[in-house]
């Protein structure tokens, strides 16, 4: 029995990966194309880690500190897939949907959960994959093993996840509990990744500083990790030496923590399936009956879809995220970009065009309005059979769209024109062009979503990466930017660049104008048809 629900578990992920469509098999074509991008983003990661530890192999042989590269190599893959791995671990142990039907079924929980194990255990194997493949890689090209460093290197690897696994088991046991008394825990879980995000473009921006701080100090870090991560510095001299003594002190931390881990999970199993969450009881208290419009009624609807799943949130609304991370980042480096301007002062006239451009180029992956009318799925006649025109629906998609967006964008134009000390004329520019973007990309996608609507999704997550509506609506604004690029370019010894911004800001509001036009029109008679 436990083979049969991996075989169904790891059909489900295949099927979740590729299958969009309730009533569509996967086509030929969009098995290559996710082929293809699987490839590249190995290739993208075996490229980056690959340059890593080129850096490091060579100087920590150098110092006689190979265990050290082993250790920092088995360090970045315990972050790595922890990170990837804590909220996953947390759905599908401790708040799995499926717990009662297949607690109601002739199958024995250890089976339930060690195939829910065994579905994040292959996960954290891919992470360790994509680092560890690398890892071997350079030292092999550049130092050598022996087979005996081989073995070990493959035992540790094979034994590295199930050390994971038990962290992160435990981690996720604490947030489940957390996240059962907060209300709002998809913000939570949000902001956790925008932090993660922020963290990693940081480390980024700085690989080259603290790889030689590593290199500079690598005896004091080697002395840390030998004192306070013992498992780690045995993992490194395991590889390293070959020493069968560190092997086994490695083997001990690692599986006798997962072998409790697991043990406890198995004794409290029915406990966890079957526990409800504690609901907080309120006291009703009379209050007067406060009228609201029907407006901020289809608002609310709107915003509590939206935000009822984590996925919808990061991929409908990631510009907002990007352009919080570059406000932040502006503020950061402004006196960088000072220095620049002050270098390269011909640069300055060019600067209020620059965070035009930028501010549209940060909003191109917003597709909250391109996705709306699909996310209603087969409860589509809900809406439609309440007393409520068309065009009201369609006003408070496009609404909400704006809302979610538009703050974010002023936001943004408004730092930006500020720390670089822009005219009152400039603002008009900096704030109005990228905001008639922003109303043009919400109507835009609206109506490429009353033309292109999907219903038919198995998954939430499809009408937001996947449907045709939203492609056409990212592409096209990115196509957009490219265009005022390239248009200015060969218009530039004929038209000034204040000039041609004035005309993009009128063309925009005309392209607004006519887009609104058309929705109040064909997008209404397309809604009432659907």
């Amino acid at each position: 029995m436990l083979k049969q629900l991996i075989l169904i578990r790891l059909k489900g992920l295949f099927l979740r990966q590729t299958r969009s469509s309730k009533n569509k098999k996967t086509g030929i074509g969009k098995m290559i194309l996710m082929a293809c991008l699987f490839v590249y983003l190995t290739v993208v990661c075996f490229g980056m880690f690959g340059a890593l530890f080129y850096s490091l192999v060579e100087p920590l042989h150098l110092m006689n500190l190979d265990w050290l590269y082993f250790a920092l190599m088995g360090l970045i893959i315990i972050i790595f897939c922890f990170i990837g791995s804590v909220f996953i671990t947390e759905h599908e142990i401790y708040e799995a949907k499926d717990n009662e039907l297949l607690l109601s079924m002739p199958i024995k929980n250890s089976d339930i959960l060690l195939s829910r194990v065994f579905m994040i255990l292959i996960l954290n194997y891919i992470y360790e994959i994509l680092i560890a493949g690398p890892a071997l890689f350079m030292y092999i090209w550049k130092i050598g093993m022996s087979a005996i460093q081989v073995i070990m290197f493959v035992v540790v690897g094979l034994t590295l996840p199930l050390l994971i696994m038990a962290l992160t088991c435990l981690i996720a046991w604490i947030v489940a509990h957390i996240m059962k008394r907060v209300r709002h825990k998809n913000f939570i879980v949000i902001v956790v990744w925008i932090a993660f995000f922020m963290l990693y473009f940081y480390g980024i921006q700085y690989i080259e500083k603290y790889i030689m701080l590593l290199i500079v100090n690598g005896q004091s870090i080697a002395d840390a990790i030998q004192k306070g991560l013992f498992p780690i510095y045995h993992l490194g001299i395991a590889i390293q030496d070959g020493n069968i003594l560190s092997l086994i002190i490695y083997l001990t931390c690692a599986l006798i923590p997962f072998g409790l881990v697991m043990y406890i999970l198995s004794t409290q199993f029915i406990k966890m399936a079957t526990k409800k969450s504690k609901v907080q009881k309120i006291e009703y208290v009379e209050k007067p009956m406060e009228e609201s419009s029907m407006l901020n009624a289809l608002l609310h609807r709107e915003f509590k879809h939206f935000t009822s799943n984590v996925m919808i949130m990061m991929n409908g609304a990631i510009g907002v995220i990007l352009q919080l991370i570059a406000t932040g980042a502006l503020c950061f480096y402004v006196d960088d970009i000072q220095m620049i301007l002050q270098q390269l002062p011909f640069l300055k006239e060019y600067v209020t065009a620059v965070i035009c451009i930028l501010g549209i180029a940060l909003t191109c992956t917003n597709n909250i309005s391109s996705s709306s009318v699909s996310l209603e799925g087969d409860r589509l006649w809900i809406i439609k059979s309440l007393p409520i025109s068309s065009k009201d629906v369609l006003h408070s998609k496009l609404l909400f769209h704006l809302l979610m967006c538009l703050p974010v964008q002023i936001l943004f134009c408004l730092v930006a024109g500020i720390l670089f000390n822009i005219s009152i004329l400039d603002f008009v520019l900096v704030i109005g062009i990228p905001a008639s973007f922003v109303i043009f990309i919400a109507l835009f996608g609206l109506l490429m979503n009353l033309w292109k609507p999907k219903f038919d999704w198995i998954n939430e997550t499809v009408c937001v990466k996947q449907s045709m509506s939203v492609t056409i609506t990212v592409f096209s604004s990115m196509g957009c930017v490219f265009m005022i690029g390239f248009i200015y370019f060969y218009l530039s010894d004929i038209i000034p660049i204040y000039g041609y911004m004035y005309g993009l800001f009128a063309l925009f509001i005309v392209v607004d104008i006519l887009c609104y036009y058309l929705l109040k029109t064909w997008g209404v008679e397309k809604f009432n048809s659907l």
